[in-house]
């Protein structure tokens, strides 16, 4: 249960993406209403947390109990490795190219409810297309109990879009103006120090999954316990 956890505290900070709280920052400026990019956020966040959940349950143990023939004594080793070295190959393409921006806010065209929420389930939906997640899915499917899987992937959202949660907070105390008209400023400054801790974060990952394949190889157990 904890090694779960922490393995999705990890996947969280391989995948930090402040997407979110630029999108949401960029509707708030186009004088989108403060409830509907609240109801943005939440739909953002619990969306993903519960898709991820139900990947987890239903998908997930199905990759790890396909038949791949006598010449894979374990299947979910072999796709726990295949992850890890995704991930790493991720971090290493990351770090050959640390100029690479974070989009600006962006306006979307609408800022009524109907198109922020739609925007939202997208954003949800997008998050196949992380490798962390993914990553997440299958490691979260190997027999663990529904609480435990989705409070893993509540971990995992809540810290890859902690931007977008901080822009949550700000607007529940009342100080969104000025987290707003702050964010892309103090974003440019950090971003640097970030893009170098999530790919460090990728490659740690990354190689723990690596490892934890090639110790189940040599001993018959996970590191992460099944």
């Amino acid at each position: 249960m904890i090694e779960l956890l922490l393995t999705a505290l990890g996947l969280g900070l391989a995948g930090l993406d402040p997407s979110g709280a630029l999108f949401a920052a960029g509707a708030l400026g186009a004088g989108a209403r403060e409830r509907h990019v609240v109801a943005f956020g939440l739909v953002t966040l619990l969306g993903t947390a519960a898709f991820g959940t139900v990947l987890s349950l239903t998908v997930g143990p199905r990759i790890t109990d396909l038949d791949w023939g006598f010449l894979f004594s374990s299947p979910g080793a072999l796709i726990e490795a295949a992850l890890g070295l995704v991930l790493v190959a991720w971090g290493v393409t990351r770090a050959r190219r640390p100029a690479t921006r974070a989009p600006k806010p962006r306006s979307p065209r609408g800022r009524g409810p109907a198109v922020l929420l739609a925007f939202a389930v997208l954003f949800a939906l997008m998050a196949v297309l992380d490798p962390t997640f993914d990553a997440l899915v299958v490691i979260a499917g190997r027999g663990e109990p529904l609480w435990s899987v989705a409070v893993a992937h509540s971990i995992w959202i809540v810290v890859s879009q902690a931007p977008l949660v901080l822009l949550l907070a700000a607007m529940a105390g009342g100080k969104h103006e000025r987290f707003v008209a702050q964010f892309g400023s103090f974003w440019e400054r950090v971003r640097p120090a970030v893009g170098r801790l999530v790919t460090a974060a990728a490659l740690l990952v990354g190689t723990f999954f690596v490892l934890d394949a090639g110790w189940w190889f040599a001993t018959g157990e996970f590191l992460v316990p099944v």
